[in-house]
């Protein structure tokens, strides 16, 4: 671009200027893809983090906000990105100078939300690491009026620190001098391209911030968090042994066996629940662990390309600028991707999700289409538990009765439950002796000493082959539990 006689700017190289062949791949193919995808993702992450129940625990905020800031990444790095190459391949004058209007904005809010995702990352990981490796620390300082101040400090410091990328880029009027149409092209200003400025801040303090020191802070973190829960994990296993072993003295119960009673024994306590608290914190743990990972993953060639480009080791080869394709591409991932490790380590998140996606009608779509009973279309409580009515006080105990089942449910979806049934292990005392069986008792919450509860399906309609069935639960005893079947 040269500056005319009369003042005006004249692009003399427009068609030489333009996105090369991968650039044009990977802007106008691969990462509209992933845009899309991650935003509709993270507005998912966005609607389950903020269901009340998932706000109730303190480290779903910083999900929540990690969330937000993704959204914004992908939502600007489209406008950076993408939308240049197709007001170029269009050529509309129009179209080109909103893609120049928009990237001047856009690309400081990009790299604002990018750090605060980063330290987004950080500050859940130390979170995390405090509730793993100092337990009573944490239930001390940590509280809500924390947790939004260390939120909002993170997204004060991404703002503070990318306040300089506001006055990198600016717009100017140019008219190309092929077609002779006036539009907008983007230009560094005299702060980006000054020498002072390029050293300390795009390149010292960038690294440093980005780079260098989330990576050195989430490995030593998440190094630690793994250690706690391998020692935690292998501490229970000696402990659970010892006990076992102590009961087989006393009793005559074999080690294993004793073990396996000991856990039934504390499901039954948990009223049906067999997952205990600790395991659930060690959930979320895992699940930030696996988030970690892939940060360090996907972003890693972006930093040994930063690395280079300080060197002076990159340039504008075919080679290099794939491998910055790449690496653009591989942090919009990150950003696109969390949802992936909620619904594989979240267990809780998966069950809010189910719901609302069982509340949307979609489930029923699928059932309709597909000729089968649908799983989302069970209440929250009847995948594990079919029970109707109790002739024992649950009230008085203080347990609820499950709702029964309505007269829509199909055939097949008792039969899913009954191999569900049969697939659970129960302990039965036989002659004193301690033995196993298979059975459901774990699902179903704690009974107490000689009471016996009939739970029956007399709402599902009878089909072919599916006979009505009554669940009966019995003890004799305090230690003994038996679950029975039979055609009513």
């Amino acid at each position: 671009m040269v500056e005319g006689d009369d003042g005006n700017f004249y692009c003399t190289a427009y068609t030489e200027e333009g996105f090369t062949e991968v650039q044009f791949l990977f802007r106008a193919y691969l990462m509209p893809a992933t845009y899309l995808f991650g935003i509709l993702a993270n507005l998912i992450n966005v609607i389950v983090f903020s269901h009340k129940k998932m706000r109730n625990q303190l480290v779903n905020w910083f999900f929540l906000a990690l969330s937000l800031s993704d959204i914004c990444v992908l939502f600007s790095s489209f406008f950076v990105f993408s939308l240049p190459v197709y007001a170029e391949a269009s050529g509309d004058p129009a179209l080109l100078r909103l893609s120049a209007f928009l990237i001047v904005y856009s690309y400081p809010i990009a790299q604002t939300s990018l750090t605060m995702s980063v330290y987004l990352t950080i500050v859940v990981s130390a979170h995390r690491y405090l509730g793993v490796c100092h337990p009573f620390l944490i239930r001390r300082i940590s509280n809500r009026s924390v947790v939004r101040g260390v939120i909002a400090f993170a997204v004060i410091f991404a703002i503070a620190f990318n306040i300089p990328r506001w006055l990198e880029l600016e717009y100017m009027p140019c008219r190309n001098n092929e077609t002779m149409s006036e539009t907008l092209v983007v230009m560094p200003t005299a702060v980006m391209i000054g020498p002072l400025y390029t050293l300390i801040y795009r390149n010292a303090a960038y690294t440093i911030i980005m780079f260098f020191l989330p990576f050195a802070v989430l490995i030593v973190l998440n190094v630690r968090i793994v250690n706690t829960l391998r020692m935690s994990h292998r501490l229970r296993r000696q402990m659970t042994v010892q006990q076992g072993s102590s009961k087989s003295r006393l009793s005559g119960v074999k080690p294993t066996e004793g073990s396996i009673i000991d856990k039934e024994r504390k499901g039954l306590q948990m009223k049906g629940a067999v997952v205990l608290p600790e395991r659930r914190d060690h959930g979320v743990t895992i699940m930030l662990v696996a988030m970690t990972c892939e940060f360090l993953l996907f972003n890693l060639l972006a930093f040994t390309n930063n690395i280079l480009e300080l060197i002076g080791a990159i340039g504008t080869t075919p080679l290099e600028t794939l491998l910055v394709e790449v690496s653009s591409l591989l942090v919009n991932i990150n950003g696109a991707s969390t949802i992936v490790i909620y619904m594989i380590f979240g267990s809780k998140y998966r069950t809010i999700f189910l719901k609302y996606l069982a509340g949307s009608g979609f489930s029923r779509f699928v059932s309709q289409n597909a000729g089968a009973p649908s799983l989302f279309s069970m209440g929250p409580n009847e995948t594990t538990q079919l029970l109707v009515t109790s002739t024992t006080n649950d009230r008085s105990r203080g347990r609820r009765s499950v709702p029964a089942l309505t007269a829509q449910r199909s055939a097949s979806i008792v039969a899913a439950e009954q191999r569900k049934f049969s697939m659970r292990e129960e302990v039965t005392p036989a002659a004193g002796r301690g033995c196993l069986r298979r059975s459901t008792v774990s699902r179903l919450g704690s009974v107490p000493s000689t009471a016996t509860r009939t739970y029956r399906l007399d709402s599902v309609p009878e089909q072919p082959g599916s006979p009505m069935i009554a669940h009966q639960i019995s003890t004799t005893s305090s230690s003994s539990s038996v679950i029975q079947f039979q055609r009513v």
